[in-house]
């Protein structure tokens, strides 16, 4: 069911007619390195391949731990890119402009997407904002009177009425997890039952 808008909503661009299609140079050579969000990884790696087509002499690496990884490796050098599935923040420009000069370049590609996923067999047919909140946040800012810690909490009866809700979500790295954080949790916090996961497949 999905319960989350756009995790990185790029004004969409229209591409120039007038751009020349482009002529590739000989003697490129060299490695390129990506570090950041693993929501990224299979576009990062679709790039990649393209780039490759062109130029294989070119080693491409790709790392993707999570959105926050990318703004200390681009600073660190380590990396040329650094794909975040969510905008980066003032202290992270900050941090990059002290030591280069100037800002980052952003280069917004995409609209990522969230969803809560319920086992197939599950019969509930969907969830509020503020239910969400409720199931994984303990501060309950989105306004439910009460905690909801099993099925039955939320309406369905017989043999999924006591059953508990196991939760599931990203780990702190990842930018799926601020953005769920600010708006499915209003701001406020994590259950510590929510088992952090490493990746979106892995969830």
């Amino acid at each position: 069911m999905l319960i989350g808008g756009a995790a990185f909503a790029a004004q969409q661009v229209k591409l120039d007619k007038q751009l020349p299609h482009y002529t590739p140079v000989q003697g490129v050579t060299g490695n390129i390195k990506s570090v950041g969000s693993d929501t990224m990884n299979n576009m990062m790696a679709l790039w990649a391949e393209g780039f490759r087509s062109v130029y294989p002499n070119v080693q491409v690496e790709i790392e993707g731990k999570g959105s926050s990884t990318a703004p200390p490796a681009l600073i660190a050098g380590s990396s040329n890119f650094g794909p975040m599935s969510r905008m980066m923040k003032d202290k992270e420009i900050d941090l990059f402009e002290k030591e280069f000069g100037y800002k980052p370049t952003a280069l917004p590609t995409s609209i990522d997407m969230l969803a809560v996923y319920v086992h197939k067999d599950n019969p509930i047919a969907g969830l509020s904002l503020a239910q969400v909140d409720a199931i994984f946040s303990k501060t309950r800012k989105g306004g439910a009177a009460k905690d909801i810690m099993t099925w039955g909490d939320l309406g369905l009866t017989g043999e999924w009425a006591d059953k508990p809700i196991s939760l599931y979500g990203r780990n702190s790295a990842s930018g799926t997890y601020g953005y769920f954080k600010e708006h499915a949790l209003f701001k406020g916090d994590f259950k510590d039952t929510v088992k952090e996961q490493p990746g979106s497949s892995a969830v």
